[in-house]
This record gives C-alpha cells, structure tokens and sequence, in this order.
C-alpha cells in the first residue's frame, strides 16, 4: 500500500504493518523496516509521513485501515511537546474515558526520549491499563522509544484489586504513594497516565486527592479542564494546559471495554502452571482486608465469592470451591515475596482442608509468601466471569 507525502494512515486494529521504504512515525516513534507494528483490537494508530511510504498492511477480522491527507496529530500536541514540557519532571495526564489519554503520553514520552530523556511512566488506570494487568497500577522507566504503551512491561506493581478507583478510593490513593516511592529512587522525567474516571462528586475529589499524592509540576487536561482538579492547581501554583481530543480515537463501550480488559489479563496469565502450596508456607489475605483494614478470613471470602456469583449465574452449573481446576476458573490473587513486593497475579483454585494446601494457577514461578486473594472471578483465559463488589456497600 502506497501512502502519499503529508497523509496520515489510519489503522484501527487487529492489525499489522510493516515499512517497505519511505519514512513514517507514529506518536513520535519512527517506523523502521526491520519489524512490523501490531495494532491491538480496540486500538487505532495513526502513521504519518512526511515524504510518502510504501507499507505491508495486514488487516484482521473488524479492522480498518483509511488514509486522511494531513498530520491528525493536534497542533496543540506540537506544541506542548516542543516548548510545555522541557521545563517540567513531572507530568500528569487527565482526562476522561477514550479520550485519548494514552496516546497523549505515548507522544510525549516519545519525544521526550528522542531528545535522550530518561522517563518513567506511572500507569494508574485500574480497568485499562497498558503496562500491568487490570486492577493493579504500575510504573516502568524506559529510554526507547514506542508505538504503543502496550509493548512496556511494569518493573513495580501495586494491586487494588478493582477495576475502578471508585471502589477503594482509599486504597487507590495508598498504593499510588507506595508506587511512586520506587520512582524517587532513580532520576528523570515522570509522565503520569491517571484513569478516566472523573465524572461526579467523589470522582473529582479522588482526582484532588491523587494531584496532592503526585504532586504533579505540570497538568495536562484533555479536552477540558475538571473544576476541582483544575482549582486544586491554581492553588498551589501548578502550570497547567488545556489540549484538543484527538480526532481518531477508537470509542469502546463497556463490553469493548471488557474485551479490553480480557486480553490483557490473559498477557498476564496465559500458559500458566498450577503449583499445590501449603497452607503454611503462606500467608493469606484479602482486598477487603488489605483496603479497608477489616478482619475476615480470607477461605470463607472464597466461599462467600462463590456464594454471590452462583446466585447470580443460576442459569449455569455452579462452582464450588472444591472443582475450581476442572472448571479451569479461580479468584484473581495477588503474589508478593517476602519484601512485600507484588510479583504478580494468579488464580486461586482449590483449598484442600484435609492436605491443609491450595491450588494456584499462575505464570510467576516463584512461589510467593504472601497471597492476597481479590474479589473477581477469572477462567484460565483471563475471561470475567464475575466482580464482587455487593459486599462493599
């Protein structure tokens, strides 16, 4: 496919594409014609060229690919990144869901790293996460640069435990200041990727609360500004901007959303292994216990789990705790080592209280010390099967 000079190629996943000559960039990065790019589902990438490009073009099932003949990057977008951003090492991105919140970061740590920047990113959308699996937040320090966020993998990560902030604002907040003390170890630029979720009363108080955890020199809005987030920075004397939506943003209702979400959980635990593990070699926690500092045990929150989800899902055989492996399902866990630092994710299947083991199907081959079990139900597919969430209220 021939794209001509001054036009931007559209992709919108599943996709690939592969330079054949000419030059094009996406986000700032640079194409190179030793590999292709992947276009996740639910994601659209603009490549732009300024001298015309030949590329390979594979299109999977529901992508599409168009040509538009100018730069769809916003000229405010430029100009942030030529002129805004130099005088700042900390910078948060807000702005609502889809619109265009990651690509924005993409563009800026791109052209922050072109000219030799080191950067951390700090990811902390729970449901939409592109550098750890959805309901933990993470950070990554990186000096490449990259089409997608998606190819970055988190160094540190901290679990929540939902896919919203809404329901553990706390908790949020918490692990948000327990992340970023791994990011005061090393020096750089810092680009903060938040949620979406800032519509409402407690939403923007939640914001307020993240800005003051942050403690961000620079604010990008998108689109427009929150009132308390935006009357929080003039307060405390913080520079902030506001920028255009992107044209091309792929739009996801709630079940491309979850669709989302799946993917990226089976990233995290697709070709997993179950590992039997005393019961005394760990020890066992909750979400609720860890973020909301109740007392409980964390085998009758399993059976409690299981519990809801079978009223709930009456027209399907119910689980029990004891058939989790033959059914290839488990709760959504939590694995730390003995520093209390998260290693990753896994699920939690059988509880044999007569061998006093648990079953726990994960790809992370240390066997934790710690096991903090979660509230949603997954297959070994990283489908959502069920959240628990009724115990909250």
């Amino acid at each position: 496919m021939n794209v001509g000079a001054g036009k931007t190629l559209v992709i919108k996943g599943p996709a690939s594409v592969k330079l054949i000559s000419g030059s094009g960039k996406v986000f700032g990065y640079t194409l190179t014609q030793k590999k292709p790019i992947f276009v996740r589902d639910l994601r659209a990438l603009p490549i732009f060229t300024e001298v015309g490009m030949e590329v390979e073009l594979s299109l999977g099932e529901g992508s599409s690919a168009e040509v538009v003949d100018r730069d769809t990057i916003p000229d405010d977008w430029k100009m942030l990144v030529t002129q805004t951003i130099k005088n700042h090492k900390k910078i948060l991105v807000m702005g609502g869901t889809d619109s265009g919140k990651t690509s924005l970061t993409t563009f800026i740590i791109n052209s922050l790293v072109n000219e030799g920047k080191k950067i951390c990113l700090v990811d902390l959308d729970l449901g939409q996460s592109n550098i750890c699996p959805p309901t933990t937040i993470g950070l990554v320090w990186t000096t490449k640069s990259i089409p997608d966020l998606y190819q970055l993998r988190a160094e540190f990560i901290a679990p929540v435990g939902f896919t919203s902030p809404s329901f553990a604002k706390e908790y949020h907040l918490k692990k948000i200041g327990e992340l970023l003390s791994y990011a005061v170890k090393e020096e750089g630029y810092m680009v903060v990727d938040c949620d979406g979720w800032i519509e409402g009363k407690d939403a923007g108080e939640h914001k307020v609360n993240l800005l003051n955890i942050v403690k961000p020199s620079l604010v990008i809005f998108l689109e427009r500004t929150q009132e308390k987030a935006e009357t929080y920075c003039k307060d405390a004397d913080i520079e902030y901007v506001v920028v255009s939506r992107p044209e091309y943003v792929h739009k996801r209702d709630q079940e491309a959303r979850k669709r989302f979400r799946e993917s990226s959980f089976r990233r995290y635990i697709k070709d997993g292994t179950i590992k039997t593990i005393p019961l005394s070699w760990l020890r066992l926690s909750t979400i609720p216990i860890e973020a909301y500092n109740v007392e409980g045990n964390p085998i009758q929150h399993m059976q409690s789990l299981i519990e809801a989800y079978n009223m709930q899902t009456a027209t399907v055989p119910s689980l029990s705790i004891e058939s989790f492996s033959k059914n290839r399902v488990g709760v959504l866990s939590y694995l730390f080592d003995a520093e209390e630092r998260c290693l990753g994710i896994g699920l939690v299947g059988e509880v044999d209280s007569k061998r006093n083991t648990i079953k726990l199907y994960s790809k992370v081959e240390t066997i934790p010390k710690k096991l903090v079990i979660g509230c949603m139900l997954l297959s070994y597919r990283g489908d959502e099967l069920f959240v628990w969430t009724t115990h909250l209220k």
